[in-house]
């Protein structure tokens, strides 16, 4: 349906309802006759207020000439009203009324002339408004859907030049273990890429690409490397993806360091109903405070808080502690 179909039937309607309400104690010929030139004035009162006096005075801040156009144009619709009421005196067969204009009957008229437009306007506005802040919204959903989409699809270079590396030496001394690391690195590639791209995946599955990770960082530091692994997984809920991976792989990044000559790492996840939690603790190198100050705007714990933000606001904790010697984070999601 067209605007200008949707206008007819609006005008229509207000002419059959003003008609209406006004005939109960008068007689409908008259009745209909005399609101074909009221609906007439509200139709123009309406369309000069919105397609003229609003976008080219009130719009543009020009509000004095605003409210004197309003004067004018009330001054030139009670003038057409009582011209067209001489005419229609004359089409009913009623003696004209007399050319004296009260103050009071040009306000009451005046109100009456405009009240259509504002109903109107207001209305109008109204949907304007929520359509407005419906595309504001949708503007926002999908830059947050953007921004996420980039967070999850920064797998982290370090960790997979390495794994190549390794994979590339394993080859050549046809280590047994080479297959199943292409299989896994095939698998955590596969996981990053595509199923992250979901909104949520299931906890399981963060956790099985948790475990090719952490087994190719064991086939990486050798006996060097003592990693422990906990894990309570009481109903399998979803989760958006690659939070936990994202830490674990911080701890790797920052807590296997060359100058530590025995690296741990300790990693714990308790899922159950109400709540996730993880926490992940390691070692910690003597110069991790500079590399932390160098490192801080590329930091994976940085890009982990705005994902946290974006899909659980208020509904998750990050609480951090540091010394020393270590470093331990404990990352608690509220699925309630």
């Amino acid at each position: 349906m067209n605007k200008i179909l949707k206008h007819t039937i609006l005008w229509l309607v207000i002419y059959i309802a003003y008609t209406a309400m006004l005939s109960i104690n008068e007689d409908l010929y008259q009745i209909m006759i005399l609101n074909i030139l009221h609906v007439f004035l509200y139709v123009l009162a309406y369309y000069f207020l919105r397609y003229v006096q609003i976008p080219f005075l009130y719009d543009k801040a020009k509000k004095w000439q605003f409210v004197l156009s309003i004067i004018l144009s009330s001054i030139i619709l009670f003038g057409l009203w009582r011209f067209g009421l001489k005419l229609l005196d004359g089409v009913r067969g009623i003696e004209s009324e007399s050319h004296y204009i009260p103050l009071a009957d040009y306000l009451v008229k005046v109100i009456r002339f405009y009240s259509p437009a504002m109903a109107l306007l207001a209305i109008e506005f109204h949907f304007e408004g929520k359509k407005e802040k419906q595309r504001v919204r949708q503007l926002e959903k999908e830059k947050l859907s953007n921004e996420l989409k980039f967070l999850k699809a920064q797998i982290n270079p370090h960790f997979l030049f390495n794994t190549l590396n390794n994979l590339y030496s394993s080859i050549l001394s046809d280590s047994p273990s080479a297959p199943d690391m292409i299989l896994r690195l095939s698998s955590i590639l596969d996981y990053v890429l595509y199923k992250s791209q979901n909104n949520t995946v299931s906890i399981t599955e963060e956790i099985n690409t948790i475990e090719n990770f952490i087994i190719l960082e064991k086939i990486r530091y050798g006996e060097r490397l003592e990693i422990d692994f906990q894990k309570n997984i009481k109903h399998n809920g979803p989760i958006s993806p690659l939070l936990l991976l994202s830490l674990i792989e911080n701890a790797f990044k920052y807590g296997t360091s060359g100058d530590i000559d025995e690296p741990k790492i300790s990693i714990e996840i308790n899922e159950e109903r109400e709540r996730l939690t993880c926490q992940v603790w390691n070692m910690k190198s003597k110069y991790s405070g500079k590399l932390f100050d160098q490192d801080k705007k590329e930091n994976g714990l940085e890009k982990l808080k705005r994902q946290l933000q974006l899909v659980y606001p208020k509904k998750h904790e990050l609480v951090i502690e540091e010394n020393e010697t270590s470093f331990e984070v404990t990352l608690i999601i509220n699925k309630i």
